[in-house]
């Protein structure tokens, strides 16, 4: 009898202390850029590059191995269209690292939205633990084709009467 109230006592404590300890939530790391780099006009079927650079500051004690992920996300496709990762080692306390892709532009002419996502990894995981930033990047793929104005002809007669008289009562004036 004595061991089941201990034992109550004792998980009702734990269950206490559990739920009365404070939520301490902090990132693993913290970014201070990320830039990139792209062609901002492709042809159609080229092959580009994205070069993304992060930097940024991790919770190293130098025992962890990060790495950083950067994937390209076809907005129009809603697709991942290149993944890839490079190492930032076991020291990520200050890092600062370039991640190239390569994709391949769409076969058609049109205004290309892409999505870059990067990921902080540690010990070398391929989930992508830590999305810590989404950016975004337009590339125009071939030309757009140009607008076709139809101009009303009546529109343009009238517009270039009054051009005309109105030049010519401001000539008159100045004699």
């Amino acid at each position: 009898m004595f061991s089941k109230l201990l034992l109550s006592a004792i998980l009702v404590t734990g269950i206490f202390l559990v739920l009365s300890a404070p939520l301490v939530s902090s990132s693993l790391c913290q970014l201070t850029g990320v830039t990139s780099t792209y062609p901002h006009y492709a042809l159609p079927d080229q092959h580009i590059q994205v070069s993304t650079t992060i930097a940024g500051t991790c919770a190293s004690d130098g025992e962890d191995y990060f790495s950083a992920r950067v994937d390209l996300v076809d907005k129009l496709a809603n697709m991942t269209i290149s993944s890839n990762s490079t190492p930032i080692g076991y020291n990520a306390k200050n890092f600062s690292v370039t991640v190239e892709n390569m994709a391949v532009t769409p076969s058609l002419n049109v205004t290309w939205p892409l999505e870059v996502d990067v990921y902080v990894t540690e010990s070398g995981g391929v989930n992508g633990k830590y999305l810590l930033t989404v950016n975004d990047a337009i590339i125009q793929v071939g030309t757009l084709p140009m607008p076709e104005f139809r101009v009303d002809s009546n529109l343009a007669i009238t517009a270039l009467t009054i051009t005309i008289l109105m030049l010519r009562r401001k000539h008159l004036r100045c004699y």
